[in-house]
């Protein structure tokens, strides 16, 4: 049975996760745990040092020193100002349109947010299902896939294929990072979705963050920075964005 994209990400984040037990480890010990060939243990090593999250020596391999204290966690560690952004993208929304929302610390917000108005809302976030839908006007739409770990995002090759099988007039997707090369995520489930929103989305791409994550980036990229049309943020910018390939729109009373 061929192997999917999903479970080349799920192989990639669990060796990871090995790593971050073991410490270190060699080309035949993956292989082995993981049930695959060196050759594939091999391009799966190659991907992660080329994001800089490991290094490979004579034998063996090992997580970067920045890597070995940072666990993937999901906790909302900062506000955003969910209302403003709302009101900000309201004017590009008119009736009938499908949009795209990604799951992220405040998604469910922005659905709720957008819920009264005549559109179709396509979303990878499980906590929509908690929306009161008798309440609402838009149609809202929640893809298959597997519930990621210590989120609400799903995620895999149902997520994948449901958003492969349709296409929006609006995507909005929330920056874990953002330079002025790239728009990264947590995870490399994720990225894959999020590319996968984005590529099948006719109109405005719209990403969002807090202003603390500008200049920096998560460990997966999702696209080229230049790719989406606007970025919100949540204060004016400590750094400089007039290298920034992207509209940006900081969110004010």
């Amino acid at each position: 049975m061929k192997t999917s994209q999903g479970d080349v990400f799920k192989r990639r984040e669990k060796l990871i996760e090995y790593l971050h037990e073991t410490e270190q480890a060699s080309v035949t010990d993956l292989a082995e745990f993981f049930k695959v060939s060196p050759v594939t243990i091999r391009r799966d090593l190659l991907f992660l040092e080329k994001k800089k999250m490991i290094e490979r020596f004579y034998g063996g391999v090992k997580l970067l020193d920045n890597q070995t204290q940072v666990p993937v966690t999901f906790t909302n560690s900062y506000s955003f100002p969910t209302a403003i952004f709302i009101s900000k993208i309201k004017p590009l929304v008119s009736s009938g349109m499908r949009i795209f929302i990604g799951a992220g610390l405040f998604s469910t917000e922005i659905i709720y947010g957008l819920a009264h108005l005549e559109v179709e809302i396509v979303t990878n976030d499980y906590s929509a299902l908690q929306l009161n839908h008798t309440s609402v006007n838009a149609v809202i739409s929640i893809c298959g896939g597997e519930l990621e770990k210590n989120s609400k995002a799903l995620v895999g090759d149902f997520a994948i294929y449901s958003f492969n099988k349709v296409e929006a007039d609006l995507c909005i997707i929330e920056a874990a990072g953002i330079n002025a090369h790239e728009v990264t995520t947590k995870t490399l489930n994720e990225s894959f979705i999020y590319r996968t929103m984005l590529q099948h989305t006719k109109g405005p791409k719209l990403t969002y963050t807090a202003s603390n994550n500008l200049g920096s980036v998560s460990h997966f990229m999702i696209d080229k920075t230049f790719l989406f049309d606007t970025l919100y943020t949540d204060s004016t910018p400590t750094i400089l964005l007039n290298n920034y390939p992207i509209t940006v729109e900081v969110l004010t009373e």
